[in-house]
């Protein structure tokens, strides 16, 4: 039988586990540099469990080689749809759809096409408001131009089982491209997600502004599935909290492990010569630290007192450490707003 097969994109997958892979790793390294039973331990197993779970759909969705649409001379088939193949006697005509960048073609069918899997009301709510109908070619996986693929669909149904045949065996798919939209996408998490964790290590305020908005996007995404603006904006106010609170949580690991090894470095400068370092820079080489590390590093404001030391950070809200010569002692000050 003549048909053309349209699979999914192999990205799609590799999203879902460039997304994970982070929440991932930083969670088998909780586990595995945390005392067992503290809070940043038991947080490490969550991170790991939960976002684990994205790993094995990412590698489904990427190595998956079953195609998602087939159109033949007899209909239209779309697996992710759950329903049955729609026959060209059944299509009446085709239409693209755009939904906030995500491309869809709704196919209006005669009342001779039964609908094996009935959709929910809010669905039919949501379907009537956007101008789709019940039965939809979701393109969102697959790389082809939706404007293309609704006009060979309105042609192939007007015409006879002969000239279908000719159109499919002839048919080539335009395949879209990386465009501005998806660059500017980036940009905008990518300068969004450094802007808000600035201004979350600067402030305690800052933090709790940014956990309740987290908390109020999750809240209007569930309780507001028929506005679909609210609905976008409420998306990307959720995933940018997720992705602030794996930048914080990474962050703040990195000055720990930085402050441990400071601290160390200036016990042992301390034994050596009797007398506090001036200025950490002095003991810088010996730390050993990375490009990373060395970036935080350089946010640590030191002073030196005639028996004790003092800490303090510039971005995680301020806060001041001072330790005492006894590397065990040390005072951790109240937080500056």
């Amino acid at each position: 039988m003549t048909e053309i097969k349209l699979y999914k994109r192999r990205t799609k997958g590799l999203k879902i586990i460039g997304m994970c892979l982070p929440f991932v790793v930083s969670g088998l390294w909780f586990v595995l540099k945390k005392p067992v039973g503290t809070a940043n331990y038991i947080i490490g197993w969550i991170s790991t469990c939960f976002f684990g779970l994205g790993i094995p759909i990412g590698l489904f969705q990427t190595f998956d080689k079953r195609p998602q649409i087939i159109i033949s001379e007899n209909g239209i088939c779309d697996r992710t749809t759950n329903q049955d193949e729609v026959k060209w006697e059944q299509v009446i005509k085709a239409y693209p759809i755009d939904i906030f960048g995500k491309k869809i073609v709704s196919i209006v069918t005669d009342d001779t096409f039964i609908f094996k899997k009935k959709p929910f009301n809010y669905t039919e709510k949501i379907n009537k408001k956007i101008g789709a109908k019940n039965f939809n070619l979701h393109l969102g996986q697959v790389n082809i131009n939706e404007i293309e693929l609704s006009n060979f669909i309105n042609r192939v149904s007007n015409e006879n089982i002969e000239e279908r045949r000719n159109l499919i065996k002839s048919f080539k798919t335009k395949k879209t491209k990386f465009s501005c939209y998806y660059l500017k996408k980036i940009l905008f998490y990518t300068i969004s997600s450094i802007t808000i964790l600035k201004l979350t290590l600067s402030s305690v305020i800052v933090f709790w502004i940014v956990i309740g908005l987290m908390g109020i996007s999750a809240i209007v995404a569930r309780f507001q599935p028929e506005n679909m603006t609210l609905r976008k904006y409420a998306f990307i106010g959720v995933l940018l909290g997720f992705i602030n609170f794996f930048l914080l949580f990474t962050t703040v690991e990195i000055y720990e492990n930085i402050t441990e090894k400071l601290v160390i470095r200036i016990e042992e400068f301390y034994k050596q010569n009797s007398t506090l370092p001036t200025d950490i820079i002095l003991i810088e080489k010996d730390l050993e630290l990375n490009f990373i590390e060395l970036y935080f590093f350089n946010q640590i404001n030191y002073r030196s007192f005639d028996n004790y030391y003092e800490f303090e950070t510039r971005l995680i809200f301020r806060r001041r450490k001072t330790y005492y010569t006894n590397i065990s002692e040390y005072k951790l000050l109240a937080p500056r707003i």
